[in-house]
């Protein structure tokens, strides 16, 4: 467990001295006692947690399979109880509201239990989207890391670059060495917010509005941290740069190192990209031909207006993002076509949620190749799709993660139900908060409705917020690596 402990104590550090931000922001807008709160809890913590790793130093870290699946799973765990501190010192919130707050940033789900938001402390908007920054990160690395390397349900294992891969059959492996890894990926998620706020603050953001919309979009998260639309705030061409980089952003494009040197061949061969690109395609198409039925394309200028949030929203939905540039945009096309394209969701190496269409295409090679069966006994089927190949143990190994996540969904929806609410309202909700797309949950939320039938995420009593964050995180992780920490062998044998 001292490795376990080393790298969970390398996370908490760094989670730490990312609060260098909104202290910084605090300060910039006058919130001298919420950042000096700020400034002694992350010293404190960071020092802590400095002190963890260094206790384990001359120990010969053991990086086994296992204890990478059991730290990513601590990681996760860890930072989103440490996101917590800042709602609970700067707005004296409720743990559990802290702790739903944390864990949405940290998940990129985008669910919140602020009414108000432009009221909060600048320090803790930008704390609560800058969780969600590192959620991203986060998954990027857990995929690449952790969970592809290990080629965990279902998942292709993949090595972006050379630093980035880890031999399976490498029993051991120095802790120093594997954090090595991280720093590649993280420079490069680093240039890419960069890029990303530069075209914002290019389309007439300020600086502040640009760093909300870049960590918002670049993790595909769906916090809006105004009281208002973003199509209200900010401007026609800043909607459309966010559109992109959702879409960019979940396609598996955007992280791959090679694609800095020959990016024309990596996009011509990436058929997952591609599904991606056709999918919020044929998605806009059916918000443009609901804009039609509303006749919203008479008028100088409309057409642009209705093509950008076209484009927007079928991106959103897409990233499981759930940002839409006005309320009421998503909700154009009905909640049963959405939720299974939010299902299904985007490539597998990105920051977005859903099952992944890579598991889809490995589903599809399966009943395809079952259905020829029965008409021809003794064919040969290649297990190919869109000049995609897909081995035995990609086939085999998706099954378990849908019906894992099928039953995880049954149990959200269950324990929803008891509360306030109806049954439709509980299913949306159990499968935006598994799905890591809180905002899709209260973009159907009927007008004029009480809390009573649909209640918003604020209205969530106790018991239902802490449930939640289990479903939030659950639909983040990979189910099979969390159920495979559950192991009770494993502990025993510690």
């Amino acid at each position: 467990m001292r490795t376990v402990i080393f790298l969970l104590g390398f996370a908490c550090a760094l989670f730490f001295f990312s609060l260098a931000a909104p202290i910084l922001v605090g300060f910039a807008h006058g919130e001298d006692q919420h950042a000096l709160r700020l400034a002694v809890m992350a010293s404190t913590g960071a020092f802590i947690a400095v002190l963890a790793m260094t206790a384990s130093f001359g120990y010969r870290h053991v990086v086994t399979p296992t204890r990478l699946i059991v730290s990513m799973v601590f990681v996760w765990l860890g930072l989103g109880l440490i996101g917590t501190l800042p709602f609970l010192l700067v707005l004296d919130l409720s743990f559990e509201k802290a702790l739903f707050e944390s864990i949405s940033g940290l998940t990129t789900t985008g669910a919140t239990t602020f009414a108000t938001r432009q009221t909060l402390p600048q320090s803790i908007l930008f704390w609560r989207l800058q969780l969600e920054w590192i959620g991203g990160f986060l998954t990027l690395a857990s995929l690449f890391l952790v969970l592809s390397p290990l080629a965990i349900g279902g998942l292709p294992r993949r090595a972006m670059a050379s630093e980035w891969s880890m031999d399976r059959n490498a029993a051991r492996d120095a802790g120093f060495q594997h954090l090595k890894r991280y720093v590649p990926m993280l420079g490069y998620y680093l240039a890419a917010s960069v890029i990303v706020f530069f075209l914002f603050v290019a389309s007439g953001v300020d600086s502040l509005g640009a760093a909300h919309l870049t960590m918002t979009s670049i993790a595909t998260g769906g916090f809006n941290p105004y009281d208002d639309d973003l199509a209200s705030r900010f401007g026609i061409s800043s909607m459309a740069i966010m559109a992109a980089v959702l879409m960019i952003s979940a396609t598996s494009l955007f992280w791959q190192r090679y694609d800095l040197f020959s990016p024309f061949r990596v996009i011509r061969q990436n058929s997952e990209a591609w599904w991606v690109v056709m999918t919020v395609t044929a998605l806009t198409g059916l918000y443009l031909l609901a804009f039609r039925g509303l006749n919203a394309f008479s008028g100088e200028g409309n057409l642009a207006i209705v093509l950008v949030e076209s484009f927007f929203a079928a991106a959103s939905v897409v990233a499981t993002s759930g940002h839409e540039p006005r309320p009421g945009i998503i909700a154009l096309v009905p909640e049963i076509l959405i939720f299974p394209v939010a299902f299904v969701g985007a490539a597998v190496f990105s920051t977005a949620s859903g099952l992944k269409m890579h598991r889809l295409g490995a589903m599809l090679v399966q009943s395809f190749r079952e259905l020829n069966l029965l008409i021809y006994p003794s064919s040969v089927i290649p297990t190919r799709i869109a000049n995609v190949e897909y081995s035995e143990r990609t086939i085999v190994e998706s099954w378990p993660v849908v019906l894992l996540t099928l039953a995880m969904l049954a149990l959200s929806v269950f324990a929803l139900a008891g509360g306030p609410g109806n049954f439709e309202a509980a299913l949306l909700a159990g499968m935006a908060l598994l799905l890591n797309a809180g905002p899709l949950y209260e973009a159907y939320i009927p007008v004029a409705s009480s809390a009573d039938l649909w209640p918003e995420f604020r209205d969530f009593n106790s018991v239902e917020r802490l449930i939640a964050c289990i479903v939030m995180l659950l639909g983040r992780l990979e189910f099979v690596a969390v159920f495979a920490i559950l192991n009770l062998r494993y502990w025993l044998s510690r």
